[in-house]
């Protein structure tokens, strides 16, 4: 739990401020144009929408980039369980064919469920993008345009496995349609996907 910078010992649920990304209490805060600003900040935002300047606008990816990254992804995350089986089928292993079965549905949950979450979670945490999304030219941040925390490169990575597997379809489908071009699982973690060097 985070605490509010000017009021520590206060027991009010903290927000972060959408611009200093900064805990403050319900005291401190105040919700402008949907953002949540401290006051310093939110003077700083009036004199930037008096300018005209657009706080928070990023230059996000494209549909078709974040699709190329997808696609590479489940490429190079495929190669070694085609391999796995490859060999499997070529050179059976010794035994009873029910641990056979046993050992082969084992290395399959734990390989892509365990293992897919673990490369996505380490790459973004590590460096905002999976091999995938650096061969696309695009990188995940946060709303603001910063580097993600673990605990949301974690988030990210876990909510996208879950959603994927239950409703792939409609994970991605208000991508297509919302402003910000925001997959379910980026809504539920907060996160923007933009192009490489834009953020």
């Amino acid at each position: 739990m985070s605490y509010c910078v000017h009021h520590p010992q206060s027991e009010l649920p903290s927000q972060c401020c959408a611009r200093c990304e900064s805990w403050f209490c319900p005291s401190c805060y105040v919700l402008l144009d949907d953002y949540l600003l401290c006051a310093d900040c939110k003077v700083e935002h009036i004199r930037d929408a008096y300018c005209g300047v657009v706080h928070g606008s990023l230059d996000l990816a494209s549909i078709s980039q974040r699709f190329i990254a997808v696609f590479v992804d489940g490429l190079i995350f495929g190669i070694p369980y085609v391999i796995w089986i490859t060999f499997l089928f070529a050179d059976p292993l010794e035994g009873d064919p029910t641990t056979v079965a046993g050992l082969f549905g084992f290395f399959i949950i734990l390989y892509m469920t365990v293992g897919r979450v673990v490369y996505e979670g380490w790459m973004l945490q590590s460096r905002g993008q999976t091999l995938g999304k650096m061969a696309a030219g695009i990188k995940v941040v946060t709303v603001q345009g910063h580097d993600l925390r673990p605990g949301q490169a974690w988030g990210r990575a876990t909510a996208r496995f879950i959603l994927d597997g239950c409703v792939s379809l409609v994970n991605y489908l208000p991508a297509v349609f919302t402003k910000d071009k925001t997959a379910l699982h980026d809504l539920m973690a907060g996160t923007r996907v933009v192009r490489k060097g834009s953020e």
